[in-house]
């Protein structure tokens, strides 16, 4: 009988009897013995015609500050989490005032609301990397804005086969 755990704790895999574990490990953390799988990358995203906006263009992070920014926010590792606030210090970079910003408690209606135009989101790759390969959201800073929060391996536990 298969059986799958989604959380956010870190557990013991032979305590709990799990055989494989995706970790997230933040940039300044200590490394699994486990297998790299994918960065975890977080960047500002919208849907292509508020990216095509000429009356409030997109163009460098001081940009944002005319438009409202879609905020996803929970608590996460025993704090509270604001994908805004972690990207504006992960790019080492002042927080611009926005004209007004939305607060979900769902990451999910954070980017549906990012495409249907109501405002900006964090985008994280690799969740999006299909809507931005399909054209559906669009990353207007660029790959300058892109932020490294850590990375995400892959753990096995002890005496599980190949």
């Amino acid at each position: 009988m298969e059986s799958f755990d989604c959380s956010d704790d870190t557990v013991n895999l032979e305590r709990e009897h799990l055989d494989i574990a995706i970790r997230y490990v933040p940039p300044d953390g200590d490394v699994p013995s486990g297998e790299w799988l994918v960065d975890y990358e977080i960047f500002p995203v919208c849907s292509p015609r508020l990216a095509r906006d000429r009356a409030r263009p997109l163009r460098t992070p001081a940009d944002l500050a005319h438009h409202v920014l879609l905020d996803f926010e929970r608590i996460a590792f025993g704090r509270p989490w604001h994908d805004w606030e972690h990207w504006f210090d992960a790019m080492k970079i002042r927080k611009v005032k926005p004209a007004d910003t939305l607060r979900f408690s769902h990451y999910d209606q954070v980017i549906q609301a990012a495409i249907e135009g109501s405002g900006v989101a964090i985008g994280k790759r690799p969740h999006l990397t299909r809507h931005l390969r399909d054209g559906i959201l669009r990353a207007p800073l660029g790959r300058d804005s892109v932020a490294n929060l850590g990375s995400f391996y892959i753990v096995v536990a002890p005496g599980v086969a190949d």
